[in-house]
Parts: structure tokens; sequence; C-alpha cells
């Protein structure tokens, strides 16, 4: 090729020695073919330098093969877990990913609805922060979108969660059964306050949470001790480890912790044994989400896994339908959990 010329599908065919059809097949994962035809043109493209030009794609068909994904930020080890899972999800389906974040300023999701419109996606999944207004004018975009999170749509737009209330409750119960009594939570938000406020609530990570944790201890006939519910706003490892030192500096010693996050459960146990603490000898420790670093913590983490493949399959799935067209009611989607147990509990 001559050195700035930009390279076709023409060329691509040509080096390949298939038709351009094929190689438009091949950029939009469809029709059929062997597998050993697909390979020698993704090599041709890789050879010659392809790009595909988006401009022109969009301008020729109305689509990008591109979908937006907004989310808070990656200071949780969970964000890039749900961005990886996305963009595989994506990938099998022939779109690729566009990442937008809008943590940074505390204004949430209505921080980068401007930016959206000027980034070349052909419909966004969103992860909700905190909860619309009912009316949920910021859903109402000329783009298709897929919300995704523990705040409710208002059957604005189709929604991908996952079941907070019946995972904690469960995990909870297994905790009590195992002979635990003295259940300690932590990331309860402050505004849940003292009393419970906010208990009734029918959406919210951190509240659907508490609130299985509370159905499991009445069925249980064990009273809530408010003092063991443990205040942090931020979700973060380093909250963890400061969360536990004021706990252990109240002279409060639970049989377990239940931490409303995993990065929350790995400064936990971080503080636990800088303590002398053993887990789970001394207390049991358990996380939420099941990220992969659960897995290689110290020790292994005992989480609740939401599924997050199936969630980004099903948010992916859903817009790209309504990509394609689909005009029906808004849909919701609720993934199904089940409890890890690794080396921090003794269930």
């Amino acid at each position: 090729m001559t050195v700035g010329k930009r390279v076709t599908i023409k060329d691509v065919a040509q080096h390949a020695g298939v038709s351009i059809k094929t190689v438009s097949n091949v950029l939009n994962n469809t029709g059929s073919m062997r597998p050993s035809t697909k390979q020698r043109v993704q090599e041709s493209m890789k050879e010659l330098g392809y790009a595909i030009n988006i401009s022109a794609r969009s301008l020729k068909t109305g689509s990008t093969k591109l979908l937006g994904l907004a989310i808070f930020d990656f200071s949780q080890p969970f964000a890039p877990y749900l961005v990886d899972t996305v963009i595989a999800a994506a990938r099998k389906c022939g779109y690729g990913v566009i990442i937008n974040t809008y943590g940074e300023d505390g204004r949430g999701l209505s921080a980068i609805i401007d930016e959206t419109h000027r980034l070349p996606a052909d419909g966004w999944i969103m992860f909700a922060d905190r909860p619309f207004e009912q009316e949920g004018a910021l859903l109402e975009q000329p783009y298709p979108i897929v919300l995704v999170g523990d705040y409710l749509a208002h059957s604005k737009t189709d929604w991908v969660t996952m079941p907070n209330r019946q995972a904690m409750h469960a995990v909870t119960s297994r905790l009590i059964e195992a002979g635990c009594r003295s259940i300690a939570v932590l990331g309860v938000p402050e505004r849940i306050g003292a009393h419970g406020e906010h208990l009734e609530a029918e959406e919210g990570t951190q509240e659907l949470r508490i609130q299985g944790y509370m159905q499991a201890l009445c069925e249980h006939d064990i009273e809530v001790n408010w003092d063991l519910l443990l205040t942090w706003e931020c979700m973060l490892g380093e909250s963890g480890r400061s969360a536990v030192r004021n706990m252990l500096d109240s002279g409060i010693r639970p049989d377990a912790l239940i931490c409303l996050n995993d990065a929350l459960a790995f400064g936990a146990m971080h503080e636990l044994q800088v303590s002398g603490l053993r887990i789970p000898q001394d207390i049991q420790v358990v996380g939420f989400d099941n990220v992969p670093e659960a897995s290689y913590s110290t020790p292994a983490l005992t989480t609740v896994d939401p599924f997050i493949d199936d969630y980004a399959k099903h948010a992916v799935d859903m817009l790209i339908e309504r990509i394609e067209g689909y005009q029906g009611e808004a849909r919701t989607y609720t993934t199904d959990f089940t409890i890890v147990e690794r080396e921090s509990t003794a269930l």
C-alpha cells in the first residue's frame, strides 16, 4: 500500500482473496463462512492496517455498531468487572463499546447527557448511581437506553437489576444457621440513620440489601442491634479498613461481618488481621459482587455472586434489540444469585 493512503474494504478483499461482501460480513459479524475464511480476512485487515471508518458507515447504514456505557468511575473493582463483561457481550454481537464516566463532579448521570449526544453510539447502557425523578425526564433521550443498577426506571426504559434484598436475606440466614448471632453490616448509608429510615424503599443498592438483612434477623427472632449497622458512604477498600478500625476501637466484636460490596470486604479483612483477629475463626466475613479479586484475597472471600455475565448480556441484548427496531413496552430483568463459599467463612 502507498504510505498515507487509506486502506479500503476493496484492498482487504483483494489481499485476502475474497469478495467485498465477505469482508463486509466479517466486519458486521453477519452471514456464514468458514472459520478459516474469517481468520484470513481478519489477518489481512491487521496486516494492511485497516480501520473502520465509523463516520462513513454511519452515513451509509445509519448505525455505528457502537454501544455507549455510562458508569460512575473505576474506583471500585466492580466497575472494571462490569465494563469487561459488557464489552465481551457486545463483541459477540458485532458491536464495540464507548465508555464514559460521570463520578468526578457529584452530579451523576446528568453530568454527561450532553456528551452522549456528541459521541457516535447507537444507544446507551446507563448505570444509575441515584434515584431518578418519577417523571424520568433524564431517561427520555432520542437514542435507545437500557438502565442498569438498583434504581427504578419508572417504565421509561428497559431495566436490568440484581436481587439485592433476596441475596442479602439468604447470606444473612446462612450465617445465622451457622451459629452467628451478632452480625454486623458494613456500608450502611448515613441516610438510613440509627432508626431505619428508608427501609421501606423500593430502590437503592444499600437500602435493599439492608432490608434483606433485617428480614433474616426478624425471621430468626434476633433483635436488631443498631450498633452493628456500620455507616460508611464511600464503598472502597480504604473505607472498609477505616470502618473496621472504628468498630474495634468502639469495642464491637461481632461474630460475622457482611460487607455491602467486595471492595469494603477487602479493606475490612486487612484491618481485622492487622488487629490480630483470625478469619473465619474469630470473625466471619462476607462480601457482595464476586469480583475476580475475591478468589485471590487472603483469605479468599466468601461473597454473593449476582451473575454479572448474565447482567451484562441482558443489558447488551436489550439495547441491541431496541437499536434494531424493537418498540415494545419497557422490560425488566433481574439476575439470579448464588453464595460462593470460600475461606473467609465457615458456613
